[in-house]
């Protein structure tokens, strides 16, 4: 009787502890979110259907970047109604962004774009302030 006891007081401390594993998972799928990366092709397709979107463009290799990726997930948490899509230029051609978009830009960069077309960029790693103004007066 005494093992049927002590078996039942695993099995409860065990079911408390994965329900609050799975509280916690819950949890965080309902708080964060974070930044899309999409492919050139993916982005091409995008300009092609005049869709309107922002975009960052930047190396994973660069450290710069990097720390910005945090900022933008960030944002994309705090905003979730605006979906931010990075493109890693690391495997593409120098002069790939410039050419697909017609700018003249130094990467990192932020775009936002209205049906296809550039409207507004921002170079350089932005501060979280700086993003989310940037954003906000443009898209």
């Amino acid at each position: 009787m005494e093992k049927l006891k002590k078996m039942q007081k695993e099995i409860s401390v065990f079911g408390l502890v994965l329900v609050v594993f799975l509280a916690l998972f819950a949890y965080r799928q309902l708080t964060y979110k974070t930044y899309k990366t999409i492919s050139s092709s993916k982005l091409e397709s995008m300009l092609d259907d005049k869709k309107s979107f922002v975009l960052v463009a930047g190396s994973s290799e660069d450290d710069t970047m990097t720390s910005f990726e945090d900022i933008m997930t960030q944002y994309a948490t705090k905003n979730r109604s605006t979906t931010i899509y990075y493109l890693d230029t690391a495997d593409l051609k120098s002069t790939y962004i410039s050419k697909t978009l017609d700018e003249d830009v130094t990467l990192p960069c932020t775009f936002i774009i209205k049906d296809g077309e550039v409207t507004a960029k921002k170079s350089g790693a932005l501060q979280y302030y700086y993003f989310y103004d940037f954003i906000k007066e443009n898209a």
